[in-house]
């Protein structure tokens, strides 16, 4: 029974070491122009004037006139961006996303492997 208990402890961390790996997503602090967006060609976070804040998986320019790109469930949409309705454009830092989930896999080893360790050396009778 002990093993049971044991393996669906592991199973759910493993689970929620899964789930935040996927969460780490970091913009650079600097904001970017449109231009430095479309080139980038990764996600950008664009912050309106009113604060409000939108997240695209890519900036595209068509003619003179920039949309955002996002993914639904029913596709793909284009979003109008009117430049004086922006206040930010900030661009996806690779690196420091990187950085982010390598640090969110260390972290989480070492707090499972803690976890398991105590839960193994916790098992002895006297």
């Amino acid at each position: 029974m002990k093993i049971d208990c044991f393996k669906a402890k592991v199973t759910s961390l493993l689970l929620v070491f899964l789930i935040l790996l996927q969460s780490c997503v970091v913009y650079k602090d600097v904001s970017s122009t449109f231009d430095e967006a479309v080139v980038s060609n990764c996600k950008v976070l664009i912050v309106m004037a009113d604060g409000k804040e939108f997240k695209f998986t890519k900036v595209e320019k068509i003619g003179n006139v920039y949309y955002g790109i996002l993914k639904t469930k029913k596709g793909v949409e284009k979003i109008l961006l009117i430049e004086k309705d922006i206040k930010e454009v900030k661009v996806l830092d690779k690196r420091l996303s990187t950085w982010g989930n390598v640090g969110i896999i260390v972290g989480s080893l070492g707090i499972i492997s803690v976890i398991v360790g105590s839960l193994v050396g916790g098992t002895d009778s006297d």
